[in-house]
């Protein structure tokens, strides 16, 4: 595989309403399912906002996931992975743990001390993902989720 990862463009709205209508990734992340429109909208702001950046990941030239970051603004030096989140049949194959890796040494090289990231307590391959890539879990808590479901979930750090 040739992984490759770009930031989101307005053109990758399509993809992002496909990946996050997946019945899959919803209940993976105890979502519920959006609007092709909510997709331009939502793109259009994140380009507007310094605080934040997103990644489609790329298998040559097949889109495959998303990953973003949130928190690039913060005093403390501490980013969050809001989302990661791979077509089923790209997870299990290595790349989360390459785009994973890679906005690590992304955000350390730009001065960042630690990652962080909340994951439902049931989603055991995220887990084996970011544990793979150092993080530890340093909380748990319940979320009430956009699904209404109350979720068991854990923080999880990687500290530099």
């Amino acid at each position: 595989m040739n992984i490759r990862m770009q930031k989101v463009r307005e053109d990758d709205a399509e993809f992002l309403y496909k990946l996050m209508n997946d019945k899959n990734i919803l209940d993976a992340l105890d979502e519920m399912p959006t609007q092709f429109n909510d997709w331009i909208d939502t793109i259009s702001a994140w380009n507007c906002d310094p605080d934040e950046e997103n990644y489609i990941i790329f298998d040559e030239n097949t889109p495959v996931g998303w990953l973003g970051i949130n928190g690039l603004l913060s005093e403390d030096k501490v980013a969050y992975i809001k989302m990661i989140g791979l077509v089923p049949p790209y997870q299990n194959k290595g790349i989360g743990t390459y785009a994973l890796n890679r906005t690590l040494d992304m955000l350390r090289s730009r001065g960042f001390t630690a990652v962080a990231l909340y994951t439902n307590q049931s989603n055991r391959r995220a887990q084996s993902c970011y544990m793979k890539c150092g993080f530890k879990i340093t909380g748990q808590l319940v979320e009430k989720m956009a699904n209404g479901n109350l979720a068991e979930r854990y923080k999880m750090e990687r500290v530099f």
